[in-house]
């Protein structure tokens, strides 16, 4: 977790170094080891240093090429070192280590912009290109290294934060209603859009080339639909998986600080941690190493303490807590909306922030993160479908059969759902007396039919109350049939499903919100499931593989045999942490509810119908709570706290004050 940011104007601009030395300034919270700018003529490149890495201790950022044809600013971790120095002919210097942004910068002299096709691990950097007179910018396969930028006519702009853009006076702060839409139906899938109109973000497995008046943005990689492992046997699976994930945590603890793992008591985190103690202790490294969790001793339906222990007693730990029950989501939130620029989404970023104070204050500066892990590995119940699409019902019965077991479901009316989904219904919509029956019902609708209807607003998916005017102006509805049918369109194939959830902009904007959260305590968050190798090796997967009599997530449950204590091994759920959160909210958050709502902005009725929602809080706080209601006014809330905050511009800006 460094932090990059620079310009490039059409014309030399006298005055874009003070302003450089600012966005940089403002970022200097994320490099605690020194800050640094290049410019010349029309170009400006910042870069703020947090060493993690063994090689990072020699880095200084901007870095030139031997000609000065080349200058790069880079926020990365190289992990495929070893392959890179071989192909680009490099050889381990002893007087002097070789840094990955020497690694990127070769790699671009050798290959131009198809360079990120050969770089493994998280990254995003810029790059200056004299000869060419462009940038080339690139961000890494699933978006854990951020990357806003500006551009229009006068001025391309990047940053690792889009606090520092606003340093530059063609940057304007105009709001994006579709974000804003988007944020309160809880469809935060777009993979570029910010909350202000003319900032982007630069996708995951992208690259961009920006010249005089022109930006050019294409994709380096993507997942194959069509590719489907075919192993000899279940063990072979297991035993590749191991090997890979074994790989990804392995390159993953290269530091040269102390390093520690976030441990939930879940499957994911308690992997990362039980494998990190296995290379530690084939590396022969005897010390114990610190685990921070958020237990719940008041809240027993969200406290994990007994899966936490099941690791920390098994192996060489030093277990750090935070009582997060006695964390309310609002704590410190003034300073949790500085840091991200953005309203608040994550309703646990209190508990992380608390957990990564802990850590600094411990010099810790990596942390190992389980973050969406049964997403990346996928739990698999796809398969379910496909077996009922096929026909196999005797098989899917006894999938089903093992599944409700273990989970707790109801097996007859989830068989029946399915049998008539897949079975019957698509038999009747074959005969003639179905369409007869459906014509007559059409006919008949008609002549029933209010002359009004075609003016009446449909039903909406979500219970935000939302204001008709805005709900037409963002094009709120026609944007999530849009995401339904990209989700579950024409019955998608499990894969098809599983590509789109570990591509979905969801995954890189949570990712960006636990990025800024770690960096107010200089710490830089790894993600081995979000290794790319892993990820495509589990997309690959047969469905069988993923979820076989019952179990789902199979393939890490047996590839982590012998590795994962058997408690935590064959699990089927955990711990509800939206209890904890329903709890805390009410007992810490009541009156900055009843505070926000009592003097709300005038431009939040744009959005937000205020009697509805003032009408849901009250019954939210009488006890006549439906699901959902604590994250929905939590949503609405934040985003009002964020507007009365955000220095935007325009008339929206004045009609908040």
């Amino acid at each position: 977790m460094s932090a990059i940011t620079g310009f490039v104007y059409p014309h030399p601009h006298p005055g874009g170094i003070d302003h450089l030395h600012q966005m940089v300034q403002s970022l200097s919270h994320r490099g605690p080891d020194g800050t640094n700018i290049w410019s010349q003529d029309q170009v400006g490149l910042g870069h703020c240093l947090l060493q993690t890495t063994p090689e990072s201790r020699f880095e200084t950022l901007p870095l030139s090429n031997a000609s000065q044809t080349l200058v790069l600013t880079a926020d990365a971790r190289i992990d495929n070192r070893a392959d890179l120095m071989t192909q680009l002919g490099l050889e381990q210097p002893t007087s002097e280590v070789i840094t990955d942004s020497v690694l990127i910068l070769a790699a671009y002299e050798k290959w131009g912009e198809q360079c990120p096709e050969f770089l493994l691990g998280d990254f995003a950097f810029v790059l200056w290109d004299a000869t060419q007179q462009h940038l080339f910018c690139a961000r890494d396969h699933f978006g854990v290294k951020p990357f806003f930028y500006y551009f229009s006519e006068q001025v391309f702009a990047f940053a690792s934060e889009m606090k520092a853009l606003f340093h530059l006076p063609e940057v304007p702060r105009t709001l994006n209603e579709t974000r804003v839409a988007d944020y309160l139906t809880l469809m935060l899938f777009d993979s570029e859009m910010t909350f202000y109109e003319q900032i982007l973000r630069l996708p995951p497995a992208h690259r961009m080339t920006v010249s005089k008046n022109n930006l050019d943005i294409s994709s380096y990689w993507s997942l194959d639909p069509d590719v489907e492992l075919q192993l000899e046997s279940d063990q072979a699976y297991a035993e590749q998986f191991q090997a890979i994930f074994t790989e990804a945590v392995r390159c993953r603890l290269r530091s040269a600080f102390p390093v520690g793992t976030m441990l939930s008591g879940g499957i994911d985190s308690s992997s990362i941690t039980c494998m990190t103690a296995q290379l530690r202790q084939e590396a022969q490294e005897t010390a114990k190493f610190p685990t921070f969790s958020a237990v719940f001793n008041e809240i027993t339906a969200s406290d994990e303490q007994e899966f936490i222990n099941a690791v920390v007693h098994q192996r060489p730990i030093e277990p750090q807590y935070v009582q997060g029950d006695q964390l309310g989501p609002w704590t410190d939130y003034q300073q949790m909306l500085a840091l991200q620029d953005e309203p608040l989404f994550a309703c646990n970023s209190h508990l992380t922030h608390a957990l990564y104070q802990i850590a600094q204050g411990q010099s810790v500066r990596v942390l190992l993160d389980g973050f969406d892990g049964d997403q990346a590995v996928s739990h698999g119940v796809g398969y379910l479908r496909t077996l009922a699409k096929a026909g196999h019902w005797l098989k899917l019965w006894r999938e089903m059969s093992g599944f409700c077991q273990s989970f707790g479901y109801d097996l007859w009316p989830l068989y029946r759902s399915y049998v008539r989904k897949f079975g019957i219904n698509p038999l009747l919509k074959k005969t003639k007396i179905t369409k007869i029956i459906r014509k007559v019902n059409t006919w008949q609708s008609r002549g029933q039919q209010d002359p009004s209807a075609s003016q009446a607003a449909p039903a909406m998916p979500w219970a935000i109350p939302l204001s008709p005017d805005f709900i037409d102006r963002a094009s709120v509805l026609q944007r999530y049939k849009q995401l339904r049918r990209q989700r579950f369109g024409a019955q998608p194939s499990q894969r098809h499903e599983h590509i789109v959830d570990v591509t979905s902009g969801l995954v890189s904007s949570t990712l960006e919100v636990m990025d800024r959260t770690a960096a107010a305590s200089q710490i830089e968050l790894r993600f081995p499931f979000w290794d790319k190798r892993l990820v495509e090796f589990c997309v690959s997967l047969p469905e069988e593989q993923k979820m076989q009599n019952g179990w789902t997530r199979l393939i890490i449950r047996r590839g982590l045999e012998g590795i994962l204590p058997p408690q935590i091994q064959w699990r089927a759920g955990k711990g509800n942490l939206g209890t904890a959160f329903d709890h805390t909210l009410e007992k810490y958050g009541t009156d900055l509810i009843h505070q926000v709502l009592s003097h709300p902005p005038d431009a939040i009725a744009d959005f937000i119908d205020m009697q509805e929602l003032t009408n849901l809080v009250n019954r939210w706080h009488t006890g006549h709570a439906e699901a959902n209601d604590t994250l929905l006014i939590w949503i609405a809330v934040n985003l009002i706290l964020w507007l009365q905050q955000a220095n935007l511009s325009s008339n929206f800006a004045e009609s908040t004050q």
